[in-house]
């Protein structure tokens, strides 16, 4: 890899970027399709089937040093095919930058600011996403860098003070397995991994052409995230039960506001939850923010990065604005869901069959 720079800052992308609404939506979620207290092995299975895809890929971007999914799109298609592959590529950005910052904005409004309206909250969240956006990917990445451990330290904290309220029978029983109901899981879990394949835009400032680091920056960033997924699993399963997943629409901040400590200063564990998830979905954003203005500039041949930066920013608050509830607002993410196997697996593998079809130097 070029540009003098260690794995450590992508991974800290990856999983900076990966982190989002599945910490607090994805119990609820699988509890509905598995409905047993091992359904947190859907979660491997999950994080397998992302590494896998991740790999092809890796094998993409391999043969195209430092370029892009929106460079390798329009070399291996032409001009106009590629420019219209490049735009569901973004239509898929703004599509998960839409959905993320609404559900923030439905949680913002119940547990926080219940008089403030969404428009506000979703503005604010643009706005300064599109300023981050506008000092380029370098910033980006040093700004996850220094939120990062703030994100780590809410999770550990959080985790050290739900112990105490498993209660054991909630995890029981342990040993029963129904693979089909697993695998079915699986397909829910696979989508809380969406991020990795921001990898197809870093590829345009870093040059990934060895096995062996982007195998450790794969194994490093997946699974780191799989170990809090199962964890949170295994912690809203022993507080909750799975009855109570399967009706709790934000299962986790219920977990959290289950935390009391008599007379200690800090009564209201659910708002730490919150400051750091609220970061954890601003660097998710910021990831998909940037990569749809690159996708639009390169399509369009557009140098100044201040139009596409504003006119991405206005898409993704006025589709945030859609969805008139919550139940509308989930129904919208599987529409997303749909468009993920497109922009993940499907025009990935297209374009790496092309680039060995036309025998792209690897």
């Amino acid at each position: 890899m070029k540009n003098n720079h260690t794995s450590l800052p992508i991974i800290i992308f990856i999983i900076s970027t990966i982190v989002g609404v599945g910490i607090v939506t994805l119990p609820r979620q699988t509890a509905a399709v598995v409905g047993q207290s091992n359904m947190w092995m859907s979660v491997f299975l999950g994080a397998g089937i992302a590494f896998i895809n991740a790999i092809f890929l890796f094998m993409l971007i391999k043969r195209f040093p430092m370029k892009t999914v929106f460079d390798i799109g329009t070399e291996l298609t032409g001009k106009w095919i590629g420019k219209v592959i490049n735009l569901i590529f973004v239509a898929y950005m703004i599509a998960i930058s839409s959905y993320i910052i609404r559900t923030m904005a439905e949680i913002v409004n119940y547990y926080l600011l219940d008089n403030t309206p969404k428009f506000v909250v979703l503005l604010v969240l643009v706005v300064s996403c599109m300023y981050l956006v506008s000092s380029g990917l370098s910033n980006i990445i040093l700004f996850f860098q220094l939120y990062f451990p703030i994100i780590l330290f809410m999770f550990f904290v959080l985790t050290l003070l739900s112990i105490k309220n498993i209660e054991p029978t909630h995890l029981r029983p342990i040993f029963y397995f129904d693979g089909i109901e697993i695998l079915k899981g699986a397909h829910t879990t696979f989508f809380s991994f969406v991020g990795y394949e921001l990898i197809m835009v870093l590829s345009g400032k870093f040059t990934f052409t060895k096995w062996k680091p982007m195998l450790t920056i794969f194994s490093i960033s997946i699974g780191s995230v799989c170990v809090i997924y199962v964890l949170f699993f295994i912690l809203n399963i022993g507080v909750l039960s799975i009855e109570e997943l399967k009706v709790i629409t934000f299962p986790t901040i219920e977990m959290a506001k289950a935390i009391e400590f008599q007379g200690f200063f800090f009564e209201r564990f659910e708002l730490l939850f919150l400051f750091g998830w609220i970061i954890t979905i601003f660097t998710t954003l910021a990831a998909y923010y940037y990569s749809a203005v690159l996708g639009m500039r390169k399509t369009f041949q557009v140098k100044n990065t201040l139009p596409m930066n504003m006119i991405i920013g206005f898409i993704i608050l006025m589709l945030s604005l859609l969805p008139s509830g919550i139940t509308e607002l989930f129904s919208y993410g599987k529409y997303v869901n749909y468009l993920s196997y497109t922009s993940l697996i499907a025009l990935p593998l297209l374009l790496l069959a092309l680039s060995f079809r036309k025998g792209t130097a690897s």
